[in-house]
């Protein structure tokens, strides 16, 4: 996930909307699953009839879990411009092709392509000790034989400018952690997140030779955790790498105790911008087909792990709505149409042409999808005051399955924050986030962290929210 829009993702309200599902009668349960529920006051039957539907149906058939098997099967590892990304590409041209969605087709455009190569780091002095560490996407490289140098740690960009002279030449240990403290994980992301983006920057502009980075979780592990970073022109650039949280912990003891010193060897590069594409499908509205509902998420990831939460679940829950509206026969009086974004990790490229292209066409709604595959809560949404409060009554039916969270005047992702300079209501799909950021960028970020039911759901909530906001 990219970090630009952390703030976006915070408090939570109340709202929602489920059904139950076409089944063969001989699965039909002699009670309705939903029967014990008590009728929930001013919601419509029919809208309430549709969640149930959408949720049962999803629960039943236990598509999406399958759907993101079969994506990190065939592209584990999808960084903009590698050959795992066209791989991811040419996956969901047919899936959506397999679901029968129309207008389906890649939408091509430049993505930056950075490898990631060796990455080893040590302790010299004190004693000898190896260190787990990765690159930060978009880092230079180190010489080949390494760089090394004495260690200073830092808790704030401002310390690190109180020290001024004593960091030249040395290498910037930015040692702070995510705080625990906050009840909502992306606040607690967006507060430790800039030491990853900007600790380069900070680093190169007091003259130090490299940056290393505390991993931005609240797990202690030896799992180091990968992050899109930057460079500033005019400021000299520095190679950057993050560093497991056990020894983070590790450093900061030692220096407790006298000088360290460390080595740090990064293979990776920038090669040439390479092409790829945004990937697109339609259910085409009955009534309003020139008018757009867009459920999106990002198909490119971080190569340490499987990328499966971060957005693999994404991915997942855009393609499963779109098979349940179809198979559910719900047919939208707008046009809702699926995009899976690339390159939102490290550049937003696939947002930024997104809207180019598409920005003058009238789009009613935009929902993203991009907080990870667990138990979803309900939606933020851009809209404030009574245009916000007018769509309250359409998420109701949530409510049943827990998901009626209803936040207004926040926001979607980054993927869809471009299309909110064209005026389009942003929305974005709101998940149970604890557990999300220990896995978050990591190589733990597999398939079994993600628990089928929850990402069924998922899909069936966002399903839900598209075909209503298609229909108002």
């Amino acid at each position: 996930m990219n970090p630009k829009l952390m703030s976006r993702w915070l408090p939570v309200c109340l709202l929602a909307a489920c059904g139950s599902a076409p089944l063969s009668e001989a699965a039909l349960p002699a009670v309705s699953p939903h029967s014990e529920m008590a009728p929930l006051d001013g919601v419509d039957v029919a809208l309430r009839d549709r969640a149930q539907t959408l949720v049962a149906r999803a629960l039943e058939d236990n598509q999406a879990i399958a759907c993101l098997a079969d994506l990190v099967a065939a592209a584990p590892r999808r960084v903009s411009g590698s050959a795992g990304a066209d791989l991811a590409v040419a996956f969901c041209l047919q899936r959506m092709r397999e679901i029968k969605l129309a207008n389906v087709h890649g939408e091509e455009l430049l993505v930056p392509h950075w490898v990631r190569g060796v990455e080893t780091a040590s302790v010299l002095a004190p004693k000898s000790m190896p260190l787990r560490i990765t690159a930060l996407g978009g880092s230079i490289g180190t010489p080949s034989e390494g760089i090394s140098g004495e260690l200073v740690m830092v808790r704030s960009f401002e310390q690190l400018q109180e020290l001024g002279e004593a960091a030249q030449g040395k290498i910037v240990f930015f040692n702070r952690p995510m705080p625990r403290a906050f009840a909502r994980t992306f606040t607690a992301y967006g507060e430790a997140v800039p030491q990853r983006t900007n600790g380069a920057i900070e680093a190169g502009k007091v003259a130090a030779i490299g940056a290393l980075i505390r991993s931005v979780t609240t797990t202690i592990d030896g799992h180091p955790h990968t992050g899109a970073m930057h460079y500033l022109d005019g400021v000299a650039q520095v190679p950057a790498a993050a560093i497991a949280t056990e020894d983070a912990e590790l450093l900061a003891g030692l220096l407790a105790t006298g000088p360290v010193r460390i080595e740090i060897k990064l293979g990776c590069e920038t090669k040439p911008d390479v092409m790829s594409a945004n990937v697109v499908g339609e259910i085409l509205g009955w009534e309003r087909p020139q008018e757009v509902v867009l459920i999106g998420a990002h198909l490119d990831g971080w190569d340490l792990g499987q990328g499966a939460h971060d957005d693999g679940t994404g991915c997942a829950h855009v393609l499963e709505a779109m098979r349940l509206l179809s198979c559910c026969g719900i047919r939208p009086r707008r046009t809702i149409r699926a995009v899976l974004f690339m390159n939102e990790e490290n550049g937003l490229r696939g947002a930024e042409a997104y809207a180019r292209a598409h920005g003058y066409e009238v789009h009613v709604a935009a929902i993203e999808t991009d907080g990870g595959g667990d138990t979803p809560y309900g939606f933020t949404c851009s809209l404030k005051g009574q245009s916000g409060d007018d769509l309250r009554r359409l998420f109701m039916p949530l409510t049943e399955f827990a998901a009626g969270t209803f936040l207004t005047g926040g926001g979607g992702g980054a993927d869809i924050a471009p299309l909110g300079q064209f005026g389009v209501p942003l929305f974005g799909l709101i998940t149970d986030s604890q557990r999300y950021f220990d896995y978050h960028h990591s190589a733990l970020d597999t398939i079994d962290k993600v628990n089928e039911r929850e990402l069924a759901i998922g899909a069936a909530v966002i399903a839900y929210a598209a075909s209503v906001l298609a229909d108002r």
